[in-house]
């Protein structure tokens, strides 16, 4: 299956006549398409719903993206020695409206809307396209705004609504009501659902099952638990998805089409085609290469280190590891030895460096191994729930792990971002059903995810029963199955568990939280542009 290229279709408007400087030189009139006319051909109006597609790559690109929003600020993850942004984490005053992480998100998004409103706009005008062909193309414009007017919405609470195309500069703004932009969101998704074909040839492009997916995320934000359970378990019984017999087959890079995968977001190893690609595999990559026989390796990642597991995390992962397989299959602790210049007196080319363990390692193990390997564990980067040392080293999360990239030290990753995920599905309808009063049904979709998870012969161990059942308990699970999936500031949010799950879990943030946390500010170069903007709504308390 071939994979969707994205390009940002640069058209130019009118007509261009260049004039010569000599009467000499004959006069040749060179056009560039008009608008007006090339979206109206077939191959136009693919481009711009290619374009669509393009600004999803926005989250993950360079060091301004949307990392620190997603994974700051919960009871999962906390900042590492190179962290920027850490005020997201510690939920202090530098949260403020001209904060460049929060335009990065707005005006990377609304642009991205406003292709799709193109797209939507013009959508009657194409020539060449049967009625169907051109209803299976506009769908995915109307799935990829309803996608990022969810994470909009979910970050800022009401925004502008805008879903017309616009020809013409605008000055003036005002804000719809949360219930207005989840309205247009669930609608937009609607009509996903109703066109959208339920494969497509290019893979990354959005399906119906994306749709009802994505769907089934949105009904649990709005608490309609019903409907999310109705389309969660559309998508794992009317299709051909399936949780991959092994966890850890998820986030091999090589593996990037799988049974699992509803929809992802494309990257490419092609250098013209990448753009600033896919960083997230630098952020939670420690600084092994200082250690005595470690340098720099493709295979090891490039150290970033900006966000590392909470003591609560690490904790949770490890009281489960003994039957559960997840931590083992998407975490790394030991580094091997790549570097002959810097080896200890009984270390070796291909042994074990050092390890990283979140456990307590006895110090006279760590003494009589000194000069085979280093040993560290918990009791290196905690003092209780607090980090202490550099925080350049700690077990390294690798669901981003990219070996792929063109050079040791590109920062240009070229991993796809899975976005949704048949597991999740599992997850969204038990907590469905769960508060609809309907635990049996609930144990058993938490079950067919916990035994894909076990070890062999601890199946019996994984399975859960109704007494299990809770809010907290699915808070957890969604840690063990979904943690840096960039899931948890919002299902704290939606769940109402993030103030209480930062006040308990969150040393560095918990002091500073409050209610205005659960929004965020509206970004002021989108206000100080507006000529009405002493009528426009700042976000309370900023």
């Amino acid at each position: 299956m071939k994979t969707i290229i994205f390009s940002i279709l640069l058209i130019v408007i009118g007509s261009s006549l260049l004039q010569s400087c000599s009467d000499l030189l004959e006069e040749e009139q060179i056009v560039s398409p008009p608008v007006s006319t090339y979206y109206k051909t077939a191959d136009g109006y693919k481009g711009l719903v290619n374009t669509t597609y393009t600004f999803s790559r926005s989250l993950f690109a360079g060091g301004n993206n949307y990392a620190p929003l997603v994974f700051f600020g919960t009871d999962l993850w906390t900042n590492g020695s190179d962290a920027s942004f850490i005020e997201f984490n510690a939920y202090n005053s530098a949260i403020e409206p001209a904060n460049p992480v929060l335009w990065e998100l707005w005006s990377n998004f609304y642009q991205g809307i406003a292709v799709c409103n193109t797209a939507i706009s013009r959508s009657s005008e194409v020539n060449g396209m049967t009625e169907d062909e051109v209803n299976s193309k506009v769908a995915e414009a109307y799935f990829l705004r309803a996608w990022y007017y969810h994470i909009l919405v979910m970050h800022f609470g009401g925004v502008p609504l805008k879903v017309e195309e616009v020809t013409e500069v605008e000055t003036t703004a005002t804000r719809a009501s949360e219930d207005e932009v989840y309205e247009q969101i669930i609608e937009d998704l609607l009509f996903a659902e109703q066109f959208l074909p339920t494969e497509q040839s290019d893979f990354g492009r959005a399906t119906k099952p994306a749709a009802q997916a994505l769907l089934a995320r949105v009904y649990l934000t709005r608490e309609q638990n019903e409907m999310a359970a109705t389309y969660a378990k559309k998508v794992i019984n009317d299709y051909n998805f399936s949780l991959l017999n092994d966890y850890a087959d998820l986030w091999d890079v090589a593996n990037r089409e799988n049974s699992e995968v509803i929809w992802s977001i494309q990257f490419s190893q092609d250098e013209r085609l990448n753009g600033l690609g896919n960083s997230y595999f630098l952020f939670f990559t420690p600084r092994y290469d200082l250690q005595p026989g470690m340098k720099r390796a493709l295979e090891n990642d490039r150290p970033w280190p900006r966000f590392l597991a909470s003591r609560f995390y690490l904790d949770l992962l490890q009281s489960n590891r003994w039957r559960d397989s997840r931590y083992d299959k998407s975490w790394k602790e030991v580094w091997y030895a790549n570097n002959e210049n810097t080896l200890l007196p009984e270390m070796q080319i291909g042994d074990t460096a050092f390890i990283y363990v979140p456990y307590e390692v006895p110090e006279e193990v760590k003494e009589a191994k000194k000069n085979e390997y280093g040993i560290f564990d918990i009791n290196d980067l905690y003092d209780g729930e607090n980090t202490i040392g550099s925080l350049e080293l700690f077990p390294q999360m690798r669901k981003y792990k990219d070996p792929l990239r063109p050079a040791i030290n590109s920062g240009v990753g070229t991993k796809n971002v899975i976005e949704l995920r048949l597991a999740e599905m599992y997850l969204i309808a038990a907590e469905a059903v769960m508060k609809q009063g309907k635990l049996s049904e609930g144990v058993g979709l938490i079950n067919e995810v916990r035994l894909r998870a076990a070890w062999p012969g601890m199946e019996e161990n994984m399975k859960i029963s109704e007494s299990n059942l809770t809010l907290d308990f699915i808070l957890n699970e969604r840690a063990l199955e979904l943690g840096g999936e960039r899931l948890r500031w919002a299902d704290l949010k939606r769940t109402g568990m993030l103030l209480e799950r930062v006040k308990m879990y969150n040393p560095t943030g918990r002091a500073n939280i409050t209610e205005k946390h659960l929004l965020r500010p509206i970004p002021s170069n989108m206000i100080d542009r507006l000529t009405n903007r002493e009528e426009f709504q700042q976000n309370p308390g900023y």
